[in-house]
């Protein structure tokens, strides 16, 4: 997929975590309200630890990166900085085909595509789940 850089970056409405930084986010999660947490989901997998939440509700951990869903394509999830170079709805229609499901989280680095329907509501047992899987 080739790419190119929004001039106005969307705002935030997930965290993208690769899995390094998996047990310092969940480590950061965990110091949150079950009322906080509730407020948040989670899609995850070995490699991608993604948050999906109200922007001011994002935790902030150094190396990662944030994305949204495109203003023209709303299924379709993309870093907040970059853009397909194709038209946004016709990529949505072909990873949704391809996915088997909707919304899909395109990611450039590592390149790949992840489908969102499935996001859980963060709760503490959650987070002690995948603490032990992604340990």
């Amino acid at each position: 997929m080739a790419w190119q850089a929004r001039t106005t970056a969307l705002t935030p409405a997930g965290l993208v975590a690769l899995a390094p930084l998996a047990p310092a986010l969940l480590s950061l999660l965990r110091q949150r309200s079950a009322e906080q947490l509730q407020r948040l989901s989670v899609v995850a997998t070995r490699d991608l630890l993604v948050v999906f939440g109200a922007n001011d509700m994002l935790p902030w951990i150094d190396g990662a990166r944030y994305c949204a869903p495109d203003p023209d394509a709303r299924n379709l999830w993309m870093p907040t900085h970059l853009a397909p170079v194709l038209p946004a709805d016709l990529v949505q229609s072909n990873l949704i085909e391809r996915a088997g499901s909707s919304p899909v989280l395109l990611w450039n680095a590592p390149e790949q595509i992840l489908p969102l329907a499935h996001a859980q509501a963060l709760t503490s047992s959650l987070l002690d789940w995948l603490s032990q899987e992604l340990a």
